[in-house]
């Protein structure tokens, strides 16, 4: 009895097993001729790829430390907004390990920058409404010299 059960799910697992051969199999194909599909409608090789590829990681290596094993850089279809295939799309994930020293130092010093810029732009912001509140000071003093003036001139043409 017991053994016609362990036949059972062995024979079971292999089903399963095949199954799941089949289906990586299947993707694998689907994903080869899916980048085919997309090279040749990007008219660009694999080989251009590849190399395009080695330049980008090189570049990017510059700055911060990746894991080239799990990089993933392919061409994709962009979808436009209506739901259609639009232009080809280059996707690149890159998983980052580490951010080098030299790389810390030009992000903090472009956001030292930054930050000067942003205060030099506050006290810009800072005169202008000081200015402008100025100005409104003055045209309403202006006005009630002017407003003075003309009750002046009112009484002295009265007094005549």
């Amino acid at each position: 009895m017991f053994e016609n059960i362990k036949n059972f799910c062995k024979r079971i697992i292999k089903k399963e097993e095949k199954k799941t051969i089949q289906e990586n199999s299947k993707n694998a194909a689907k994903e080869r001729l899916h980048l085919v599909l997309m090279q040749d409608r990007a008219n660009v090789s694999a080989d251009f790829l590849e190399l395009m590829k080695q330049e980008i990681i090189e570049v990017i290596k510059k700055y911060i430390e990746v894991d080239e094993k799990e990089i993933d850089v392919r061409l994709t279809n962009k979808e436009n907004q209506d739901g259609t295939n639009g232009a080809p799309a280059l996707y690149a994930n890159i998983p980052i390990l580490n951010i080098k020293n030299d790389a810390k130092k030009v992000i903090k010093e472009e956001n030292k920058e930054n930050n000067k810029n942003k205060e030099k732009q506050e006290q810009k912001e800072d005169k202008t409404n000081q200015i402008e509140k100025n100005q409104e000071e003055n045209k309403e003093e202006n006005k009630k010299q002017t407003q003075i003036k003309q009750e002046e001139h009112i009484e002295n043409k009265e007094q005549k």
